[in-house]
């Protein structure tokens, strides 16, 4: 029969009356109670750590006992196979003394005794030893502070800018085109021809202007252009460019943008010098492995030396340098000298020294002091890239380059100081400044004395200092000395420096800045206790009066740093006051020039001090937070809340708490319509982790009194406000554990307090959800407390709520900027389902109009209005079927759990006649609601699948929910018989009609066998 006659057969039965099964709780808890074991450790011990600890000994122990059993083990098959083999040998020989005539034997005799074998291995020619690899031992040393090039390089192209125009040579910016192969031509007359012709380019061209966009366009594209020329074999074409690139080092019409220039060209020609290096060393290479007599190295390891080169690779190496010594022009040949620097450990191995201290000596035939200084930073460069290598001429001592061409610097640098710079032609043509000029030189004079001093010895920084005292006198060199050696060796003559920096007169480089200089050293490396605070002192006293806004505030920005580090909070809070009155007396200023420089002040504090806590409660920390810009401040405000959380501390300090209170509501107010999702819950985040730490112990009041706040300061953030609701109904639940349940005046008026706190709090969130979930909890806390009259109103709320809530939510991921939509079947079916099991222990109501069941009763209406059930589906069945055990549970006369202090029904009704008509009542509506439910599902959908196996599942549901709460009878029986044969159709639930035979099997009773029997029946 259709299953739709079934169950219209069986609705027949719905109106007969239920009597629910009598539950023995506690027997049957301790019947399927899991037996425990006992253990010796265990976290929630209180000699967890004892037992702990011996327990690992015990370990260890027996583990060692186990490694000293197989160590014997192991001895013993040792010495066992030492045994066998002692057998063995005396038993062979024993064998050779034996006389036997073997003919093999015989023929070995007469072969001298050798076998053919051993006699072909005697033949064999020897194998040629190969020669051992040398491994590179020397190394460049330099300390732990040393800055590489790259690193200023990037520095250099961000700084130095220009919006004028740059003069390039027109025949440079010509694409250069390699010219066709003449096979009547020769090699050496076509490369004659070409070097001819551009020699004519270069005397006879134009010039063209170009923006620096423009420019660097150009060089790049010499860079790929010499690669790519390089690659197709046309080397003259190469060293053309490479030339070009070297003549473009010696303009410095552009004074400004002369840094970066020469970090573009030089790569340019560093690369250049690279390709000629490996071209030749592949040279030596190839000549060694096609020739299989020589004795030198198949690849040429990495400190070779010129004996292991290849004759033929020397030959092209000389080459090179004829080339180079055949340009004109001195600077392009210094410049492309250098570049082929390393190009001579094949020729000699003692030449790239003296090639340098030519080269050095040579760079003072330049005329232009900008270019002469970048020339000799060049130097410094290929310095380091071969001074691995540099051996030294016999009886020669290796010396050092750069110190000679930093000693002329300084004379030089002495020289047009005492002049006024009238000779430095940007100057004299009021193209840049005297403090122009001194900061277009910093990088390559800073470079000169960084690789002066890259050993960082005392030895070196004394003579250095020295050389500056008598040659130069001049904060240009000073100030590079104080940022080039190592911070060890400036911290520890501090002193010695800040008389120095007090001495210099000629304020190229303001004083500020050298203490600047020396403030950041003293920063990585602290001084000597004993002398920390005289330092601070002698710098501050003149610090202080720096007039210079900006001067000022570097200085500073360093100095907190150092303050921060070494000296406590007092000291601290000091310095800060000092700051402010400085700022206040220069707010007209632009807020630009010194807004940085708080910042930076306040992130330094942040990450260097000793106690955050103490920091933030010092009078003058936040004021120097407000000074900041909105910007700034909130990165400001996320830094300092996210380092306090990181501390995973507690506090209660007023002072803390209000400059947390006004860190959080910084970002708070960065917050708007236009914020992202992920931005929002971030700051949300920060704000709760905020909150969770802030806490005054068992002052609950001012605790509570701080939520109030909260709750009007961070209005806009629905994360928040939830968390601030949780948190409430944390405070109602340690007052009921600090008064053990038993509230007096004082501690009942607090809890109504904090419930009607939540019960106000908790509609201004946003999500239909949330709300609920709130409301439940508070309810929750509320009768804990025997608050019912509180609870029952947050339950109705909840009743009230839930036609609200819409069938399907989207909602937004920010990762994928895409929505998502989703049912809220699901999540509502659990909330309804856990309200339910939480409506068991709570009072009915005493008036008889309402009854026992008032609240269920509005419940089932509010869902009933829930618009994905307002008809027949699987989730509201589930619903009802979940209600029939909630009733079954109340008919028992004692319930399975119970709240301290609260009576519910069991005790307030006690099984009088009222509430167990009620519950009959109540009960059967339920199940007639749910048969008609399992009618409609299905009724008219005979063709799909889906209904019919929901239907089926939901009435092996009913048919188990009915054995195990309800009494059988005749009548009832039938109806769960005919549910069975309903559910039997679907084969996809054949493990769950075998599980629930099985259920019925288990039971005692004639009617369960017959039941049983039956199922059995129905099933074959």
């Amino acid at each position: 029969r259709p299953s739709s006659d079934l169950l219209l057969f069986a609705l027949l039965f719905a109106l007969m009356s239920w009597v629910a099964l009598e539950r023995d709780y506690v027997g049957h808890n301790k019947q399927i109670q899991v037996k425990f074991e006992d253990t010796r450790l265990h976290p929630l011990l209180n000699n967890y750590n004892l037992v702990a600890k011996q327990l690992k000994i015990e370990a260890d122990n027996a583990r060692i006992q186990a490694d000293t059993k197989a160590t014997e083990e192991q001895k013993a098959k040792a010495k066992q196979a030492l045994e066998r083999e002692e057998r063995r040998q005396r038993a062979l020989k024993k064998a050779q003394e034996e006389v036997i005539d073997d003919p093999l034997r015989m023929m070995a005799m007469g072969l001298g005794g050798n076998d053919p074998l051993s006699m072909m291995a005697q033949q064999a020619p020897e194998p040629v030893e190969k020669k051992p690899e040398r491994k590179l031992t020397a190394k460049s040393p330099v300390h732990s502070d040393f800055e590489p090039w790259s690193v200023k390089s990037e520095r250099i192209l961000k700084k130095y800018t220009t919006n004028k125009r740059i003069a390039v040579t027109a025949n440079f910016l010509e694409e250069k085109k390699s010219s066709d192969t003449n096979a009547e031509e020769s090699k050496i007359n076509k490369r004659l021809a070409e070097l001819r012709e551009f020699q004519q380019k270069a005397q006879g061209g134009t010039q063209q202007q170009l923006t620096q966009t423009e420019y660097i366009k150009h060089i790049e594209k010499q860079h790929s252009d010499l690669k790519r020329a390089w690659k197709n074999g046309e080397r003259v074409m190469a060293l053309r460019i490479a030339i070009q690139c070297a003549k473009l080092l010696g303009d410095t019409s552009v004074p400004k943008f002369y840094p970066s220039m020469y970090v573009l060209l030089t790569n340019i020609l560093t690369t250049f010098g690279k390709l000629v290096f490996e071209r030749i060393k592949g040279k030596s290479e190839q000549a060694a492995s096609s020739n299989e007599k020589t004795t030198r190295f198949a690849k040429l390891p990495l400190d070779f030396r010129a004996s292991d080169v290849a004759p033929q690779a020397q030959h092209t190496c000389r080459n090179w340098f004829f080339k180079t010594v055949c340009i004109r022009e001195l600077v392009q040949r210094i410049y492309i000298e250098l570049a082929l620097l390393e190009c001579h450990r094949f020729l000699h191995d003692d030449a790239m020294l003296d090639t340098l201290m030519r080269l050095a000596k040579s760079i003072r035939g330049i005329g232009d002091p900008l270019c002469a200084t970048y020339a000799k930073a060049y130097l410094a460069t290929k310095l380091i890239d071969v001074e691995p290598f540099l051996l030294a001429s016999p009886g020669q001592q290796l010396t050092d380059p750069t110190a000679d061409t930093l000693n002329d610097f300084m004379f030089c640098f002495k020289y047009y100081k005492d002049r006024e710079f009238k000779d430095v032609r940007a100057i004299s043509s009021k193209q840049i400044s005297v403090e122009e000029f001194t900061d277009i030189l910093a990088p390559a004079l800073e470079w000169i004395i960084q690789i002066t001093g890259r050993e960082g010895t005392e030895k070196t920084f004394f003579t250095l200092l020295q050389q500056y005292k008598e040659f130069c006198d001049s904060s240009v060199v000073l100030v590079h000395i104080l940022s080039s050696f190592k911070s060890s060796l400036i911290s520890k003559h501090a002193q010695m420096l800040t008389r120095l920096i007090k001495e210099s007169t000629d304020n190229l480089v303001p004083i500020p800045r050298l203490y600047r200089a020396l403030g950041v050293n003293l920063c990585k490396t602290a001084p000597p206790k004993n002398v920390r605070l005289s330092i601070l002192n002698q710098i501050w006293r003149t610090a202080t009066k720096i007039q210079d806004i900006k001067l000022y505030l570097e200085v500073s920005e360093v100095f907190v740093e150092y303050i921060a580090k070494n000296f406590a909070e007092r000291e601290l809070n000091i310095f800060l006051k000092d700051v402010i009155k400085h700022v206040k007396k220069n707010q007209m200023v632009d807020e630009s020039e010194f807004v940085i420089y708080l910042a930076g002040m306040v992130e330094k504090i942040v990450e260097s001090c000793n106690d955050l806590l103490k920091v933030m409660a010092m009078s003058n920390f936040l004021p120097i937070v407000d000074f900041l810009a909105k910007p700034d401040k909130v990165r400001m405000s996320k830094l300092i809340l996210k380092k306090f959380v990181s501390l995973e501390v507690n506090t209660s300090d007023s002072i803390v708490i209000h400059t947390l209170f006004d860190l959080a509501r910084n970002i708070h107010d960065s917050v708007d319509e236009l914020t992202y999702g992920d931005e929002r819950r971030q700051v949300s985040n920060l704000i709760v982790s905020v909150v969770r730490r802030v806490d005054h112990g068992r002052d609950l009041e001012r605790q509570l009194n701080l939520y109030v706040d909260c709750r009007r300061a961070f209005t806009q953030l629905d994360m928040v406000t939830y968390e601030l609701v949780i948190r409430v109904c944390l405070l109602v639940f340690k007052a009921y554990k600090f008064m053990k349940g038993k509230h007096n005046r004082k501690t009942s008026a607090f809890v109504k307090a904090c419930l009607a706190y939540s019960h106000i709090t908790i509609p201004s969130l946003n999500g239909e959800f949330l709300k609920l979930r709130l409301y439940l909890q508070c309810a929750q806390a509320a009768l804990i407390n025997s608050m019912v009259s509180q609870g029952e109103a947050f339950l109705m709320s909840a009743v009230h709520l839930i036609p609200e809530v819409p069938a399907v939510v989207t909602e937004y991921n920010p990762g994928t900027d895409t929505t998502t939509k989703y049912e809220t079947q699901g999540d509502m079916l659990n909330y309804v389902l856990n309200l339910a099991s939480f409506l068991l222990v709570f009072p009915g109501h005493p008036i008889a109009k309402k009854g026992p069941f008032y609240l269920i009763k509005g419940l089932v209406n509010a869902v009933q209005m829930y618009e994905p059930w307002k008809n027949a589906c699987v989730g509201k069945c589930k619903l009802y079927l979940g209600l029939v055990r909630l009733f079954t549970a109340f008919a028992q006369r004692s319930f399975a759990y119970h709240v301290t202090r609260v009576d519910s029904n069991d005790s307030l009704f006690g099984g009088n006649e009222v509430y167990t008509k009620a519950l009959k009542t109540f009960t059967d509506t339920l199940i007639t609601k749910t048969l008609n439910q399992l009618h409609e599902i299905a009724d008219g959908k005979s063709n799909n699948g889906a209904a019919k196996e929901a239907q089926c599942e939901l009435s092996l549901d009913l048919v188990n929910i009915l054995l195990s709460t309800m009494t059988m009878n005749k009548q009832t029986t039938k109806l769960v018989l005919k549910l069975f044969k309903l559910a039997k159709g679907i084969k996809a639930h054949t493990s769950y009609l075998e599980a629930t035979l099985k259920h019925v099997q288990t039971k005692k009773g004639t009617i369960y066998k017959d039941i049983a029997s039956q199922m059995v029946e129905m099933k074959c």
